[in-house]
């Protein structure tokens, strides 16, 4: 749900109160011009947190948006948010906005797509709308001591957000025509033994619906169960926000 009545955006900040976290912004730094993280301290003792959850947020009056963690510690206080500010709907001019001292509510954590604890493996894809969640779910793997890779598709000016950003994913161009192309081309090189010893590796895919779909298909088509395959998409074309 991104868009409801105004009276039922304040009906559901009372019903839903208790999963409601009053927050205050500590830091803003502007990795790039576009590209913007926010720090948010408030009470998160009561909070069982896993990366890949999202919080909600009501952006305006009328409008929510859902955020990936980037960032999470539930004993200092304190939770992250990466930001894409990319001009296009209310999120980002909501984010765009956000400045030291501002108090925001915060609804979750939650959401599908979170760090899975019975895989060694973990394979990362998404866009620049991915890069917190990514930077998040490699420190969790470091931190347990487990394999990762992934790959981000971005625009050619946003070439070293990954590196700005801290992570080491590696760096592919996006194709709007070929939605996921860049990477699969890629992908398909790989020796036979890669995907014979997949059964320990879990595929998440986030960022833009026509890549993940695209991408989705292709493990299929490899081999790949979907229950190992996890989807989170952020944007998809033609609409302003998910």
């Amino acid at each position: 749900m991104t868009k409801v009545p105004k009276w039922l955006g304040d009906t559901m900040e009372v019903v839903y109160q208790r999963f409601m976290y009053e927050t205050v912004i500590t830091n803003v730094e502007y990795l790039d011009e576009k590209l913007k993280r926010v720090r948010f301290e408030g009470d998160f003792r009561k909070i069982k947190f896993m990366p890949g959850n999202v919080v909600k947020v009501r952006v305006n009056d009328m409008e929510y948006r859902h955020y990936t963690l980037s960032a999470f510690d539930a004993k200092t206080g304190f939770c992250e948010i990466v930001f894409y500010l990319h001009g296009l709907g209310p999120g980002s001019n909501w984010a765009e906005g956000l400045k030291m001292g501002d108090r925001a509510k915060l609804l979750g954590p939650g959401g599908k797509l979170y760090y899975s604890e019975n895989r060694v493996n973990h394979f990362l894809f998404g866009d620049e709308t991915s890069l917190g969640w990514m930077k998040c779910m490699e420190e969790e793997a470091e931190r347990r001591g487990e394999f990762f890779f992934g790959f981000v598709e971005l625009d050619e000016p946003h070439q070293d957000w990954a590196e700005r950003l801290g992570s080491s994913v590696k760096i592919v161009g996006k194709s709007s025509e070929f939605p996921a192309q860049p990477v699969i081309d890629i992908v398909k090189e790989w020796e036979e033994d890669f995907w014979l010893t997949a059964v320990d590796t879990v595929f998440y895919l986030t960022g833009r619906t026509k890549s993940i779909q695209a991408f989705r298909k292709f493990l299929l088509s490899k081999g790949i169960s979907s229950k190992k395959i996890k989807t989170e998409p952020y944007w998809a074309d033609g609409k302003s926000g998910l």
